[in-house]
């Protein structure tokens, strides 16, 4: 698919996942605008791991372009100046990834108020404002994709079953971030943009062997999924970077579910 000339904006871009989304994006012509937290910076000649600039110099090669762009999702100003910047440099934004999210598990009778919040803020919150941003330019060109990272989590949970326990907080902010997800597309479906969520599954990422490590234990052993790779959800990515209203909106794509083997 090329998707040259068009211009993107992936938050949460750093590494893993939404690094991976970039370089697919860019892999396919697109100006991709990589935003995180912080830029990072080269230290003796090679770029600090899990930063933008190492997201940037990891995708140099590719037919398209990563420009990278600090953003805190916490911070509302930063969210519109990010999108506006966007805008102002390239003229457009014809579609917007929200992948940036807070994955930990918490007791559930343990949970404090600032541990709340900052879920709520980061998962939630931060998407909203993007999306409200993004959707401002898009109206006006009658065209765009949005497409938010959601969870299997938002609509189940196994008490004992690994990777489950303790998830109240993310599972949450994911279904609610699923009810966004259909809303906006009600919302924008009259200006042809495309608002969906994609549901990775289980994927080999560093946070997820750091945070669930007696669930990929789980899932190793016994080969109730074989997690796939950053860089195979690029293709959903992509796919969905084509869609306008008329052909797909307010769905979730689930790429892998729990008990199922990958072909």
């Amino acid at each position: 698919m090329n998707l040259e000339g068009k211009v993107i904006i992936v938050i949460g871009a750093s590494y893993g996942i939404g690094r991976a989304y970039a370089h697919a994006l860019a892999a396919e012509g697109a100006t991709v605008v990589a935003a995180a937290r912080s830029l990072g910076k080269i230290e003796n000649g090679k770029p600090q791991k899990d930063t933008l600039v190492e997201t940037i110099e990891t995708g140099k090669d590719l037919p398209g372009s990563i420009h990278a762009k600090s953003c805190d999702v916490l911070v509302e100003a930063d969210v519109v100046r990010l999108v506006d910047e966007t805008v102002a440099e390239f003229g457009r934004v014809d579609m917007l990834v929200n992948n940036a999210a807070i994955y930990s598990h918490h007791d559930t009778f343990e949970i404090d108020q600032p541990t709340w919040d900052q879920h709520m803020n980061v998962n939630l919150r931060g998407p909203y404002f993007a999306m409200r941003e993004v959707s401002r330019h898009m109206k006006r060109q009658k065209s765009g994709s949005i497409v938010n990272i959601t969870s299997a989590m938002a609509g189940s949970s196994v008490k004992g079953h690994a990777g489950h326990d303790d998830m109240l907080l993310y599972g949450i902010t994911k279904a609610a971030l699923n009810r966004m997800t259909h809303f906006f597309s009600e919302e924008l479906k009259e200006y042809g943009i495309a608002v969906n969520a994609l549901s990775p599954g289980a994927v080999d990422t560093e946070t997820w062997n750091r945070h669930d490590a007696p669930a990929v234990a789980d899932f190793k052993a016994q080969g109730l999924v074989r997690p796939c790779t950053p860089e195979a959800l690029g293709a959903p990515v992509v796919s969905l970077a084509s869609h306008t209203a008329e052909s797909l909106t307010g769905q979730t794509l689930h790429i892998a579910e729990h008990g199922k083997s990958w072909n």
